[in-house]
């Protein structure tokens, strides 16, 4: 795998802030960020993105690989340098739920996050992370299964 596609919401303040932060970063994997909805998206990804449909993260891998809400949101932060081991810690059942938060959360307070990553167990960091509450904008759950 050399390249991850990124369909995302333009709309949403989250999906534009966490691209733009992506982008600043080291990465393993070109990324290619792509508006859910737009004309590329529809064109390159059948199927997986129509116009005016509800937006949600959605990463496509250049071997075929699709992945769907929090499993997108992992492949993100496992493309990223340093941010690989994350994205396997957040894989575990427990914390896949919170992947999306725990996106927000890396970008913006990266400190306390290593903090807890060296100390405390998975179910102290998925408490954490329970208390900040969702993102501000909601992703829609897909009916499809993610590939992992």
């Amino acid at each position: 795998m050399r390249r991850l596609y990124v369909l995302y919401d333009r709309r949403c303040g989250l999906c534009s802030w966490a691209r733009r932060w992506a982008q600043r970063q080291r990465a393993f994997l070109d990324l290619t960020f792509i508006p859910s909805g737009s004309e590329l998206a529809c064109r390159m990804f059948p199927g997986l993105t129509q116009p005016g449909e509800p937006f949600e993260l959605i990463a496509v891998n250049d071997e075929g690989g699709v992945y769907r809400d929090s499993h997108a949101w992992i492949m993100c932060l496992y493309a990223l340098e340093e941010y690989r081991e994350l994205s396997f810690r957040l894989a575990r059942p427990i914390l896949l739920p919170l992947a999306r938060q725990a996106f927000a959360l890396v970008s913006k307070q990266r400190s306390r996050l290593s903090r807890w990553l060296n100390i405390v167990s998975d179910e102290e960091v998925a408490d954490a992370l329970s208390l900040a509450g969702p993102p501000a904008c909601e992703t829609v759950n897909a009916t499809t299964p993610a590939r992992t």
